[in-house]
């Protein structure tokens, strides 16, 4: 077996592992902190809380499953491609679970009382439009030719994925924790959001631009990327705590 298969595959394997247990983890949640789907949904409806989990933690154990089973003969990009579909594939129905069994609840005689607080949507304009600027970017070097086919495919569908999240934190009873919501983390999470997008696109560009940096380059690259990565975990594991997520 070549070297970097048999990378691909433990790769592959290590993170699947880690889908199939954070799905299971999801799947048998009885409703602790931080675990399992929590939006404001699922922390306003006890019925939507275990319907979401049920759906998020099959839907994480199957992305997992297929990444192990189908490391050998999936190119990193289509692996990496499968992992965005699945996550993103997922989290949507996870949500319109949640979403759905809430409404139903409300409309159910026998639904318990709701926290009486208005929740007022975050403003989240100006990361939604930064992240559309940067995919345009993108999209603009795509069509020049400037990004392989492969890569197109994935990367693109990361800043999608990533400007769709932003989005969804924008609307109420997504990432709101009633009755104490203050949009800390809503601001915070799509803050983050948006730095991981900019990083992306800017080493993209960089790579589109044929820009070759030396060994010093490199260096300052890989620090730079993983302080913005520690800098966005930071502030929006930071707006989770000032929300009360744990």
């Amino acid at each position: 077996m070549e070297p970097y298969t048999l990378f691909r595959i433990i790769w592959a394997t290590f993170l699947g592992l880690g889908m199939i247990a954070a799905g299971v983890i999801t799947f048998t949640s009885k409703g602790e902190p931080g675990i399992g789907f929590r939006i404001g949904y699922t922390y306003l409806s006890e019925r939507a809380r275990r319907k979401a989990n049920r759906v998020s933690g099959i839907g994480t154990i199957l992305t997992g499953v297929f990444l192990i089973i189908l490391s050998p003969f999936l190119s990193f990009p289509r692996l990496a491609a499968l992992l965005l579909l699945g996550i993103g594939t997922t989290m949507l129905l996870a949500y319109l679970t949640a979403k759905r069994e809430y409404e139903l609840e409300e409309f159910s005689e026998k639904a318990p009382e709701k926290p009486g607080k208005v929740i007022k949507p975050p403003d989240l304009k100006k990361y939604i439009a930064l992240q559309a600027a940067f995919l345009a970017i993108f999209t603009g070097l795509c069509i020049a030719g400037r990004v392989p086919q492969e890569t197109a495919i994935v990367l693109g569908g990361a800043l999608i994925l990533l400007l769709a999240l932003t989005f969804l934190v924008s609307r109420p009873l997504v990432f709101q924790l009633a009755p104490k919501f203050k949009g800390v983390m809503a601001k915070r999470f799509a803050k983050a959001l948006t730095l991981v997008s900019g990083l992306m696109t800017a080493e993209i560009a960089l790579a589109a631009l044929g820009y070759e940096p030396g060994p010093l380059g490199v260096v300052l690259l890989i620090m730079a990327s993983l302080g913005v990565i520690f800098y966005a975990t930071f502030i929006a594991l930071a707006g989770a705590y000032e929300e009360g997520y744990y």
